[in-house]
C-alpha cells in the first residue's frame, strides 16, 4: 500500500464534524427564528446533526482495524495505546481548559448567569476519560464520545491480542445485543456503541478478505433491520457509513472520492473542531446578539460568524497543539512488534 491517505475517510471526518457544529447551534436555540423559515427536511437534517457522532464511531473502527491488522503483541498493544494517548490527550486537555475559561468569562460578563461549578475531582476524572463511568457532569457536552472512543480502542486491542478469529467474531455477535434492543446499555460504558465501531472494523476487514463479506453483510443487515424496526436513526447512519466505506474501498476510490480541498481541510481539523466548537459557538452568539440585538437577520449573520470563529479557533488548536502531538505520536513505532510498514502508518496517522 502506498503513502497516500484515505481521502474518503478524511472527507467523512469533515462532514461529521460539520454536522455536529451545525447541530449545536440549532440545539442551543441560537437560530430558532431563522431555522423556522427553512424547509421541513432541512430542519430535520439540522436537528439530527448529532448523528455525525455515528460517522465518527464507524470511522474509528475502520481506521483502527487498518492500524492493527497485523498480529499484535503485548508490546505493540502498549505502544499503540501510548500513541493514541499522545495523539489525543493534549488537544483534549487544552479543550477542557478553554471550556472552563470560556465559562468563567461568560459568568463574569453576562448578567444573572451563574458560574458553572467545576470541581477538582471532576477535572481529574476528565483528564483520564473517566467522567462518564464515575458519574461526573461533562465539562463540555461533546466529551462523552471521547470517553467511549478510548474504551473502544482498549477493548479492540484486547480482542486483537488474543490473535483469535473466533474471539473477534464472537465480539461481533455479542455486540448485536444492543442495536436489536435486548439490552439498554450502561451509562458511560462503550457497550451500546460497540456495534458502530465494529461496523467500521468489519468494513475494513471485509475489504481485504472477500470471504468475510457475506458475514459482514449479514451483520450489517441485522443491525439495519433492527434500526428500521426501532426507528434507530443512529444505527442506520452507522450502517450507511460502513456500507459506503466498503463500497468505496472495494471500487478503489478510497484515495480519490470527495477529494475537495475545503472538505479535506475540515477533515484535517475535525478533531480540534469537534473539541472546541461548543464554547466558541456559545461565545460568538452571546457577543453577537449583545452587539446587534436578535432578529432573524442577525441570527443568520452571527451563525455565519460563529462558523468562521469555530474554524479559526480549531485551526489555532490544530496548529499549536494537535499537529505537534501528532508528530510526537508518530515517533512511537508500533511496527517493531506489529510488522507494519512506514507506508501503512502514513495512511492513518
Amino acid at each position: 500500500m502506498d503513502k497516500t491517505r484515505f481521502v474518503y475517510v478524511d472527507a467523512l471526518r469533515g462532514i461529521a464534524a460539520s454536522m455536529v457544529v451545525l447541530y449545536h447551534a440549532v440545539e442551543g436555540q441560537h437560530v430558532d427564528a431563522l431555522v423556522g423559515t427553512f424547509p421541513t427536511w432541512t430542519q430535520s437534517l439540522l436537528r439530527h446533526g448529532d448523528f455525525g457522532v455515528a460517522i465518527f464511531f464507524v470511522l474509528s473502527g475502520f481506521v483502527i482495524a487498518h492500524t492493527l491488522r497485523a498480529p499484535l503483541s503485548p508490546g505493540g498493544a502498549l505502544r499503540f495505546m501510548a500513541k493514541r494517548s499522545i495523539r489525543l490527550d493534549p488537544p483534549y486537555w487544552a479543550a477542557i481548559a478553554i471550556t472552563i475559561l470560556f465559562s468563567a468569562l461568560a459568568s463574569s460578563v453576562v448578567i444573572d448567569r451563574a458560574r458553572d461549578s467545576v470541581t477538582i475531582p471532576q477535572v481529574i476524572s476528565h483528564l483520564f476519560y473517566l467522567q462518564g463511568i464515575l458519574g461526573y457532569k461533562q465539562i463540555n457536552s461533546v466529551f462523552w464520545t471521547l470517553c467511549l472512543e478510548i474504551q473502544l480502542y482498549a477493548i479492540y486491542v484486547l480482542l486483537r491480542l488474543t490473535n483469535s478469529g473466533a474471539v473477534l467474531y464472537g465480539a461481533f455477535i455479542a455486540s448485536l445485543i444492543w442495536p436489536i434492543g435486548l439490552h439498554p446499555g450502561w451509562p458511560g460504558i462503550f457497550a451500546g456503541f460497540w456495534y458502530a465501531f465494529l461496523l467500521g472494523a468489519g468494513a475494513y476487514l471485509s475489504w481485504f478478505n472477500a470471504s468475510l463479506r457475506p458475514w459482514f453483510l449479514v451483520y450489517a443487515t441485522v443491525i439495519a433491520i433492527a434500526a428500521i424496526h426501532r426507528s434507530d436513526y443512529f444505527a442506520l447512519v452507522s450502517c450507511a457509513t460502513a456500507a459506503s466505506l466498503l463500497v468505496v474501498s472495494i471500487t478503489g476510490r478510497q484515495t480519490q472520492l470527495l477529494n475537495w480541498r475545503w472538505l479535506q481541510y475540515l477533515g484535517a481539523i475535525s478533531y480540534s473542531l469537534y473539541l472546541i466548537h461548543n464554547p466558541v459557538t456559545g461565545a460568538a452568539f452571546r457577543v453577537g446578539f449583545a452587539l446587534t440585538g436578535r432578529t432573524i437577520y442577525t441570527e443568520a449573520l452571527w451563525w455565519i460568524m460563529s462558523l468562521i470563529a469555530c474554524i479559526a479557533a480549531a485551526t489555532l488548536l490544530w496548529l499549536s497543539v494537535e499537529q505537534p502531538s501528532t508528530r510526537l505520536a508518530r515517533r512511537l513505532d508500533i511496527s517493531r512488534t506489529n510488522g507494519q510498514t512506514q507506508a501503512d502508518r502514513a495512511v492513518v496517522s
